[in-house]
Parts: structure tokens; sequence; C-alpha cells
């Protein structure tokens, strides 16, 4: 298959008219070679291409964002290579098969979109560069003569139309850049499950086990980004956990830092309930006791040597277990972020059922959506208007993702439903007694070490 070769500190500096200096000592150029070590030419065009040519290369985008690209439409040539067909014999059926290699490696839907999104634009290219190939054509009078029938749209942004390249092979496929994705426990459910399943760890011990909780948890109760949660200390635990035992004082974590947005570099804090610090303490306490004396104070370590673990390294784990396990398909559609639209929405639905019951405001949408924003740090309410459907949702008296004012720990309340459903498959036949005592035993194991002893 092609691969995308990065060169670290190309001499380009004729062609660079950039006026960071900074940036030209980490400048990289990509380059995509084929199997056998052929220069891909057409490949390797669109990349200076979509770079903003030779001229001005590195100037917008940057040349950070190019090797994404590379990365990106290196996919696409290696497909092409795999199923032995040529760039120019590309055609409709092509990217209906590009979607299904795409979820057969376990690709999310939103990911899959960009991938083809590119290609597309990636044959524009040639397209238009060789028009005498008629390879693609967005005209709907041209059904017989072009292979490739792409539709041109625009995005708003502000004042601002921005066009983009899409296909109907993307036609079904989950768009979380555009609808907020919610996860609901059910979701959850199968999420905490996926690394009793993974064959990202064909052996799984106690402690990539609490490693998981606990990063599931915090994803869940803090609503961070995955570089905010990476950031997240053994310190910041253990001082929410001082009031641990005490029945009148719900723990905080606090100092949360914010690295996106308008309030970049400032901190926040969250309240959370004691089961869910006694999750983040049963792996604390597990990483301490296997290694002693590591030098630092990340939460998340190499099960090897109890290194701390990079961002980017959080960043993919989850997607590795997950694309892993037994529940690939119907995960596809759940990232890291979709924990942070999952709080931000129990959040909104929280405002607005307290502010409900209170009595009635005719801008209680407003109100609960600003109460969120100090918590999530957002810029404004306005970015917070998607959630809000969401949450009239939960606040439906039939929904079951209901949330009662005395908070249950979600994790808790995941694996009560869990031992009914187990029962419930026992009842039914669906499972053996060995199998359902089995399960059981397991989700009360985990249930005993998430409870804690409340003072008498």
């Amino acid at each position: 298959m092609s691969k995308v070769f990065i060169a670290d500190q190309p001499n380009l500096g004729t062609i660079l008219t950039s006026g960071r200096i900074a940036e030209r000592s980490k400048c990289q150029l990509p380059l995509i070679i084929q199997e056998g070590g052929s220069f891909d030419w057409n490949a390797n065009a669109f990349l200076s291409h979509v770079g903003g040519g030779p001229s001005v290369y590195n100037i917008k985008p940057l040349a950070t964002t190019v090797v994404k690209k590379a990365y990106n439409l290196n996919l696409f040539c290696s497909f092409l290579e795999l199923e032995n067909i040529n760039i120019y014999d590309v055609n409709d059926s092509t990217l209906y098969q590009f979607v299904e290699h795409l979820k057969d490696r376990g690709v999310f839907d939103d990911t899959i979109t960009k991938h083809v999104r590119l290609a597309i634009e990636y044959i524009v290219y040639i397209s238009d560069r060789q028009p005498e190939v008629m390879l693609a054509s967005c005209d709907k009078d041209d059904t017989g003569n072009y292979k490739v029938h792409y539709t041109r749209k625009t995005i708003k942004k502000g004042h601002i139309e921005i066009p983009y390249f899409t296909h109907h092979c993307l036609d079904g496929l989950i768009h979380i850049s555009t609808d907020v994705d919610f996860i609901r426990d059910y979701d959850l459910e199968m999420w905490l499950d996926a690394i009793n399943y993974t064959t990202f760890h064909p052996v799984v011990d106690d402690f990539l086990l609490s490693r998981w909780q606990a990063f599931t948890t915090l994803l869940d109760i803090t609503g961070s980004r995955i570089t905010e949660v990476h950031q997240i200390t053994r310190s910041m635990i253990k001082e929410a956990a001082k009031y641990l035992l005490s029945r009148n004082k719900q723990p905080i974590i606090r100092n949360i830092p914010v690295i996106k947005g308008k309030f970049k570099g400032k901190n926040r804090e969250v309240k959370t309930t004691q089961d869910d610090i006694q999750i983040l303490l049963w792996h604390i306490e597990m990483v301490e006791n296997m290694f002693p004396d590591i030098n630092h104070d990340a939460i998340f370590v190499d099960s090897r040597n109890g290194a701390a673990l990079r961002a980017s390294y959080l960043k993919n784990y989850a997607k590795k277990v997950i694309n892993g396990s037994k529940y690939c398909r119907e995960l596809r559609h759940v990232t890291n972020h979709s924990f942070r639209h999952r709080f931000i929405t129990i959040t909104v639905a929280k405002s607005i059922k307290k502010l409900a019951e209170s009595g009635s405001f005719h801008n209680i949408l407003t109100v609960a959506a600003n109460a969120c924003r100090k918590i999530t740090m957002h810029a404004s309410t306005d970015t917070l208007s998607s959630y809000i459907h969401l949450a009239q949702e939960i606040n439906q008296p039939s929904s079951n993702q209901s949330d009662e004012e005395n908070q249950i720990s979600t994790q808790i309340k995941v694996r009560v439903k869990h031992m009914i459903k187990v029962a419930d498959a026992l009842n039914s036949t669906e499972i053996g007694k060995k199998e359902a005592l089995d399960c059981l035993l397991t989700t009360l194991s985990e249930l005993r070490r998430f409870s804690i002893i409340n003072p008498s």
C-alpha cells in the first residue's frame, strides 16, 4: 500500500513566504509514495494545490494541516491500490466501495464523511486538470458522459459561505458535526462493557479495567475535552474526595483547565457524586500501589512502567478499544467528544427542570443555557442552542434518561440496568444459569468496589 513520508525540515527557503519565522524551522512536507517506491505524481500535485501552491506554502493552510490531509488522502490512495483501481477509472461505485471499506476498518460515520469529501476533492482536481479524461462532473445533465457525479454545496459560517463537495454515497451516514450526538445510558452500558470484549487487549486485568472505568467516568462527569481530561491529576481527585464520607457535602473537582476557546487558560469546577469519586480513587490507588516511586501526578499511566500517558494516546485509546470490540458497529457514532455533548445536554436539562419547578419564566431556556455556560465555559449561549431540544427530551416524564433530584451516579444506574437485563435474559432462556450468575457476580463485584461506607 502507499505510504506518507514526512520531510521534517525541508529546504523550502526559496518558496516559503510566510512571515512566521518560527514556522519555517518546523515546516513539514508530506509526500505520498506508492507501493514499490514510485512517486505518486497526481496525489502529491494535489497536496501542493491544497497547500496553497508552490509560492505560498505554509501560509494558509499551514503545513501541519497539509500533513493531516496527506494521511487522509493516503487512505483513498491505498484503497485504490488494494482494489487495483486506477485513479482515472474511479466511478460512483468506487466511492460506495470506499465507504464500505472505511466502515470495515471501524471508522466513525462523521470521519467517513471527511475522508470521502477529500477523495472527491482529489477526483475533481484531477478532472479539472485533465478535462479530456471526463472523470467528474456536478452537472445533472452529464449523467452518461462522466464517471463520478458529485454535488457542490456551501455551508455558512457567519457571513462567509464555504464551498464543499458531497456525493450520494454519504446519504444515511450520521453527521455528528451538524447534529449533536447525545450518548444515552444504553450507549454508555455498551461502552463500559467494550473493554471486556476487545481484541486490543487480549487479556484484561484489574488495572486495565479500572483505567477504562476511570477514563470513562472523567469524560462523563466533567464534560471536558480529551486534552483537558489528560491534565486532571490524582491530587485534584484526592482533594475532591476529602469529604467523601460526609452526607452533607457533595464532592467537587476543582481547577479543571480550559485549553480552548474564549476562556482558554481559565479553570472551572464540576460537582459529582461520591460513587464517581470512588471509581476514580479505585484506579488511583491501583496506580500508586503498582508504581510507588512515580514522580508525576498523572492519573493515566502506562501499565508496563508507570510513565504518564500522552494526550494523543488517550485520544486514540478509546477508538482502538471500541473498534476491536463486539460493539464496534453500535458505537461507531460515539467519540470521546460525544461525552461533552452528553454532559452539556444533561446540565441544560437539570437547569430547565429546576427553573420550571420554581416558577414559570418566559425566557427559561435562555436562563438554563446561561447556567450551563458558567459550568462548561462556552463563549456564548448561541453555541448551546442545539442542546435545548435534547434537554427537553430528557425531562419528558416518559424518558428513562430523566435525572432525579437526588443524583445517582450514572455508573451505578448503568450497572443496575445491566443486572435487570441479565435477569430478563435468564427468564426468557436467552442465556443459561451459569452465564447469568457469572454476569451478576461480575457486576456486583464492580458495585462493591465503587460503594462507600457511610458514617453511622
